[in-house]
């Protein structure tokens, strides 16, 4: 269950920190997160969370310097400041992941966890996705459809790790594709809202992106609550 995602990473690690190769490195760490939950590894979480958000700062700011190169060349360029003071956090992540992180994760006692286990970690995800979802739904707030987005990428990984489910609990892991990509987006454009302080027509185009993707999102989630999509796997995983 490990060495896949450990084999992603160690095959981009010579590429970083070019973009394809930061987020492929980033994804396969959550993945590898998720497998360590079903594990019952927990106490790896956090030296491999150390990796992924290395990663994700030099990935988040690689993408606000693109979007921001035709648009406004001074954010463009403190842009590109940061990410070269995060590409220096990572080489140091990297670091501690060669001498810390992968020897743990190599000697660790993997063994494949009970069935029963496996059921109660992902009812226990599915019950805490729906309570954030419902929150988005009541309070659509960067932060709270920030939330909703982290648990809906956390329960799909589980869903997709985890052995032998019933038929109805993996058939979610489509809508939960679905969901991730529109709450995505959203978070895209909440992040440059909160850069583009003062340039008033990048402002006002973005947050009229925002009142789009944030009907599309709510249609989602309106979904979700009529047909009571995570109670439904929930249940079929007692």
């Amino acid at each position: 269950m490990l060495a896949p995602f450990l084999a992603v990473i160690e095959r981009q690690e010579p590429a970083l920190p070019e973009k394809d190769a930061v987020h492929d490195a980033r994804v396969a760490c959550r993945r590898l997160r998720a497998a360590l939950r079903l594990l019952g590894l927990r106490e790896l979480d956090g030296p491999v969370k150390d990796l992924q958000d290395a990663l994700g700062e030099v990935r988040d700011l690689q993408l606000q310097a693109e979007w921001l190169r035709p648009r406004d060349e001074r954010l463009h360029r403190q842009r590109a400041a940061l990410i070269r003071k995060a590409t220096r956090a990572l080489v140091a992540a990297v670091r501690r992941w060669h001498t810390h992180t992968l020897p743990l994760l190599i000697q660790a006692d993997v063994k494949r966890p009970p069935a029963k286990k496996v059921r109660k970690i992902l009812r226990r995800r599915l019950a805490k996705l729906e309570e954030r979802l419902e929150a988005a739904r009541d309070r659509p707030t960067p932060r709270a459809m920030h939330r909703a987005r982290i648990s809906v990428k956390q329960v799909r990984y589980l869903l997709e790790l985890a052995p032998a489910l019933p038929r109805r609990a993996k058939a979610r892991v489509a809508d939960l594709k679905s969901l991730q990509a529109s709450l995505g987006e959203l978070h895209d454009v909440d992040v440059r809202i909160a850069l583009l302080r003062g340039r008033r027509a990048l402002l006002r185009e973005q947050r009229e992106a925002r009142a789009r993707l944030l009907k599309v999102a709510l249609a989602q989630l309106s979904r979700w609550h009529k047909q009571r999509v995570a109670q439904k796997a929930r249940d079929a995983l007692r």
